[in-house]
């Protein structure tokens, strides 16, 4: 199991080491989990806290959302949960990174569904019981 968790004004998150490859980077990036969201988003302060090259990143992609169309680009990524019975969970995706900008540098970087239909989600808000299970 992996553990989440609330937040005081009800938000869920979950964290994790990403790993993006081709640039040899890795660090700890807490997601909020959006089962809106059709892909896994790194947004700025965390990208800025990988230390990501955003002047290298390549494969762009256009995201239609609620605030309008959002530039991303698509990287190779690795992310690792860590289990509750000492293991490690690893999902090999293509994660969106957004460049620094005046739209995205406020933004939460997001845990989609190309993650999260990977595994059961047991979300009990009334009793801060917040947990991702593979079965």
């Amino acid at each position: 199991m992996i553990a989440g968790y609330f937040t005081s004004d009800g938000l869920p998150w979950v964290g994790c080491d990403l790993l993006l490859p081709r640039f040899g980077l890795k660090a700890p990036v807490t997601f909020l989990i959006d089962t809106g969201s059709d892909t896994t988003i790194l947004h700025p302060a965390d990208g800025r806290t990988l230390r990501c090259p955003f002047d290298l990143l390549e494969n762009p992609a256009e995201f239609i959302g609620v605030g309008g169309t959002l530039h991303y680009y698509f990287e190779p990524a690795v992310l690792s949960f860590d289990d509750s019975d000492g293991g490690t969970w690893e999902f090999e995706i293509d994660i969106s990174i957004a460049k620094p900008g005046p739209l995205t540098d406020g933004l939460d970087s997001l845990l989609g569904r190309d993650v999260l239909n990977q595994m059961r989600m047991d979300y009990d808000f009334p009793r801060s019981r917040l947990a991702l299970h593979q079965d």
